[in-house]
């Protein structure tokens, strides 16, 4: 296996990952690093890992689980859907597909397009403005507050702490950080403990409250589960879709004959959604544990190696995309890795598609002459690649 020096704490302070990315790919689809970690970075590989039947994630809580207090990160870190193996995996999941439902997603189709109508009534008429802010936030923390029935006032300190919480998934963590998530996932999880205290009193047709009621034969999920999956849901509901439209919209937004190709109709939205998902992957790795050796694109990897599968790079593989650097709306390939694949293939996949369409459509359709008012801004929290800003003007 080849070995590399590469650090995956670089990318943290890069304005664009690609070329580093590209750079550790060339030494070979799967590289031992330094740091004791194997880099996936070619798509079959990824895709390997991904639904390999010896790869698991739950040893990976353990990782996270270190210097973490009693308490609730920890609890959220031992819980989280993502870190769950068999039998208990099948068992949430199963249990989760009862309450978020493509019926309960599909429902929400007008109320996304008159919220997102309504969300462009309210930018301001003249001068710059932070499309991230005013309406890629804007739209899915809206979104994901409904569907879990929590109160419009409360969505901004929702927002706060899942931001506050997102370093604890990161591969380094810098101490300060760490004490400020932990008293984040504190108050995230008091506020949706009291929540689920409501909800259980007085059910509604919200999405805790089909949790709470989701039941499998016998089987119902426990509260520490329920409350990891609410604060996941939360974080993973606004936070991966904001990233996945803000990101996309940088790239037409830097070339404008690609914004115009998206409000002529000459790119269909559909096809421009699963280019930003490929082109600017928000999540950029995932990481896996083998539980015995196996091989990984015709390499070696040794049991319990960890694993960090790169997205990002497999989305720009060449083996796996012609011209993979180019924006390229429509192409041939298979499709992007950037929701995961197999039995942690991500949950709201339908639902960040649906947000991401409705508010490409409708902008593409309200404010056909935007352009970019500022300079770029970049930055990883954890696994989570996004700007700090959009300055845009009409």
């Amino acid at each position: 296996m080849t070995v590399s020096t590469f650090d995956p704490g670089d990318l943290d302070h890069a304005a664009d990952p690609y070329p580093v990315l590209a750079e550790l790919r060339a030494t070979g689809s799967v590289a031992l690093l330094d740091s004791g970690f194997v880099a996936v970075t070619g798509h079959e590989a990824a895709l390997e890992a991904l639904r390999h039947p010896r790869c698991g994630t739950s040893p990976i809580a353990a990782r996270y689980l270190d210097g973490l207090p009693e308490g609730a990160a920890r609890d959220e870190m031992s819980h989280r859907i993502n870190f769950l193996d068999p039998p208990d995996h099948p068992r949430v999941r199963g249990l989760v597909a009862k309450a978020f439902t493509p019926r309960r997603v599909t429902a929400l189709g007008p109320w996304m397009r008159d919220t997102a109508e309504g969300l462009l009534d309210r930018l301001p008429g003249v001068g710059p403005f932070d499309l991230l802010a005013e309406y890629a936030h804007q739209l899915p923390s809206l979104v994901i507050s409904e569907m879990l029935g929590v109160p419009p006032a409360d969505r901004e300190a929702l927002t706060g702490f899942s931001d506050r919480t997102a370093p604890l998934l990161g591969v380094r963590v810098e101490e300060g950080e760490r004490d400020q998530a932990i008293a984040a996932a504190e108050e995230f999880h008091g506020y949706l403990s009291a929540l689920l205290d409501a909800r259980r009193r007085s059910p509604g047709d919200d999405l805790l409250s089909a949790l709470l009621a989701a039941e499998d034969d016998g089987e119902r999920l426990q509260r520490v589960e329920l409350l990891s999956l609410a604060a996941t849901l939360y974080s993973a509901g606004h936070r991966t879709t904001r990233d996945l439209f803000t990101n996309g919209m940088s790239v037409l937004l830097t070339e404008p004959d690609r914004w115009r190709a998206v409000t002529s109709g000459d790119w269909a939205v559909t096809d421009v959604i699963d280019e930003f998902l490929r082109y600017e992957t928000p999540t950029l790795f995932v990481a896996r544990i083998p539980y015995e050796d196996i091989e990984l694109g015709g390499v070696a990897v040794g049991a319990f190696a960890p694993l960090l599968v790169y997205l990002s790079a497999a989305n720009r593989d060449p083996a796996a995309y012609d011209e993979p650097d180019a924006f390229r709306p429509g192409r041939s390939g298979p499709n992007p890795l950037s929701f995961a694949f197999g039995a942690h293939f991500c949950l709201g996949a339908s639902l960040a598609r649906a947000e991401a369409e409705v508010m490409l459509e409708t902008l593409a359709r309200r404010q056909p002459h935007l352009r970019l008012a500022d300079e770029l801004h970049w930055h990883q929290r954890g696994p989570f690649r996004g700007l700090d800003r959009l300055m845009v003007e009409a």
